[in-house]
């Protein structure tokens, strides 16, 4: 029997769409044990066998695919670390994709077919206001994602937003019965490789830091996209545009498929008609906030319309008009009201332990947060100048920042 867990899975590809011949290029696994704790990883670089793509795409060069295993023979190893444990990922929706498609070229179906539990629809009830990006969400708990562009680097830092899912939990309740279910749908066993012993996974070789790519513009501007309140279908498909702007040359086919994408999901033409609309806007309007668009910027801006199929009139009107200002953090104490019930989330090494902190501030009605969301009502950082996850998205929401000193004058306390 299995270990009773999770496994956090990433993959990188080839491309975007797994019906369309692309495949994936590299597989990480983490096993966390019931209390969210690490206990095990795993990492591999896998022979797609076919087009192995843009480079750009995945980071992954053609000398390591050539010398690493196929899916089919990592795919019996692959199953032992999935069976039995409840599947866990960022956008379950398009790795699914890919390890299904991955496993009906070489007959294989799991069980119960493929489900995971997504860590980014779960944002919308953890992280209310994050965006869809993994390293967005992790900024909110100031999760510290490696520099590097490999699979265990992601799987890994799904793993500890996982963890602080569960450490914030309300109730242990959903979790239970997800493991419960998860231990007894262990898959079908897949027969080792014919090989004799089963081929090693062949990790990556290691980026030096001095040549890690620096984020491209659109890269910048779509980890700062705002969040999506509607159905869960959209924020998948939304999720996939922003793939499609991160770290990718924009190919011809890539508006066929995606309008592909969109019908395969139940989402009319009309309504993607309005997502693609709303996200070039939102996209514009973030681009914006953070100063003058130069030449290369609208650029890259009007190739991402096109690729949307955005009206010429739309795209014209958003790149003209500057957005309104972006909110600036509320920095004195005069300007900060407590009331019962309102969450204060505390950041970095502070004089007073933070345990005593929570303490205090619970006794005098208020509520300790441990992620910064819409719902903050005040972080207390250590520097309130420092530029961290938190009081990065502090600012970027607009929830006043103050600094240890200030809360003891904001509550009274000597």
């Amino acid at each position: 029997m299995p270990e009773r867990g999770y496994a956090v899975i990433s993959l990188k590809s080839t491309g975007l769409f797994p019906y369309q011949r692309d495949r994936v290029v590299e597989v990480a696994v983490v096993h966390l044990d019931e209390g969210g704790h690490i206990t095990a990883r795993w990492e591999t670089v896998v022979n797609p066998e076919s087009n192995v793509g843009g480079a750009t795409n995945h980071g992954v060069s053609t000398a390591e695919l050539l010398r690493a295993p196929t899916f089919a023979q990592i795919a019996s190893r692959l199953v032992d670390l999935l069976s039995g444990r409840v599947l866990v990922t960022h956008n379950a929706q398009f790795v699914t994709g890919f390890l299904m498609s991955e496993f009906d070229q070489i007959g294989y179906a799991p069980g119960r077919g493929l489900e995971a539990v997504c860590t980014m629809q779960l944002a919308r009830s953890y992280l209310p206001g994050a965006g869809r990006l993994l390293v967005d969400c992790c900024a909110a708990y100031d999760i510290e994602i490696e520099p590097g562009p490999g699979a265990l680097v992601q799987a890994v830092a799904g793993a500890s937003l996982l963890a602080a899912y569960l450490h914030g939990s309300p109730s242990a309740a959903p979790w239970t019965d997800a493991l419960d279910r998860a231990e007894l749908n262990v898959w079908p066993a897949l027969p080792r490789a014919t090989t004799g012993t089963a081929p090693a996974w062949v990790h990556r070789d290691p980026t030096p830091t001095d040549v890690l790519a620096t984020p491209s513009f659109l890269a910048r501007v779509t980890v700062k996209l705002p969040d999506y309140t509607g159905p869960e279908e959209h924020l998948d498909y939304l999720a996939l545009l922003d793939l499609c702007l991160l770290d990718r040359v924009f190919l011809p086919r890539d508006t066929r498929e995606l309008r592909i994408q969109a019908e395969v999901s139940g989402i009319s033409p009309t309504d993607c008609t309005a997502l693609h609309r709303s996200y070039f806007e939102d996209l514009v309007r973030v681009a914006w906030s953070s100063g003058a668009l130069s030449i290369a910027d609208s650029v890259e801006l009007i190739a991402v319309a096109r690729m949307l199929d955005v009206a010429p009139e739309v795209v014209a009107t958003a790149l003209a008009t500057p957005a309104l200002a972006p909110r600036q953090p509320v920095t004195s104490i005069d300007e900060v009201l407590l009331e019962r019930g309102d969450i204060v989330v505390l950041t970095g090494d502070m004089a007073r332990a933070r345990a005593d902190w929570g303490k205090e501030l619970v006794a005098r009605g208020l509520a300790l947060g441990t992620a910064v969301t819409m719902r903050t009502r005040l972080l207390v950082a250590a520097n309130p100048e420092s530029f961290t996850g938190k009081t990065g998205k502090a600012r970027d929401y607009g929830i006043p920042i103050v600094s240890e000193f200030g809360l003891r004058s904001l509550i009274g306390v000597r």
